[in-house]
């Protein structure tokens, strides 16, 4: 028995190694994991990349109030207290998607959006 309890804490410690995530903040609230619907690089024509975040109804209604308050003044999104955007924001974001803009090389941006998700993006066709 003891054997078996063994190896399933090895087993089980690569798992949770791989589904890491970082801590998300935006206008410095906390966003959890489990608050993005998806997160994903969006990569451009000059060959670099940012992040499309998609959050949850719950937590894209808490940004239209967080960000209401905010018209004229900068909000900073941040992964681990470090900053990936900072924009002025005109009015609140009602849609619950925030673009970052960025120099990343792809792989470096799927590799954020999988930090702040903690998982992979959604498929681009539900149907997959």
């Amino acid at each position: 028995m003891r054997k078996a309890v063994l190896a399933f804490a090895v087993f089980a410690a690569p798992l949770l190694a791989q589904v890491a995530t970082g801590k998300l903040t935006i206008a410095g609230e906390a966003f959890a994991p489990s608050d993005v619907l998806d997160a994903r690089a969006m990569p451009d024509p000059g060959g670099t990349a940012g992040i499309m975040l998609t959050l949850s109804p719950k937590a894209a209604a808490r940004l239209a109030k967080l960000t209401a308050g905010l018209s004229g003044k900068p909000m900073i999104v941040a992964l681990d207290g470090k900053p990936l955007l900072s924009e002025m924001i005109r009015g609140p974001i009602q849609d619950g998607v925030i673009n970052i803009p960025g120099n990343y090389r792809t792989p470096q941006a799927e590799a954020l959006a999988k930090r702040i998700s903690g998982k992979d993006p959604l498929p681009e066709d539900l149907a997959e």
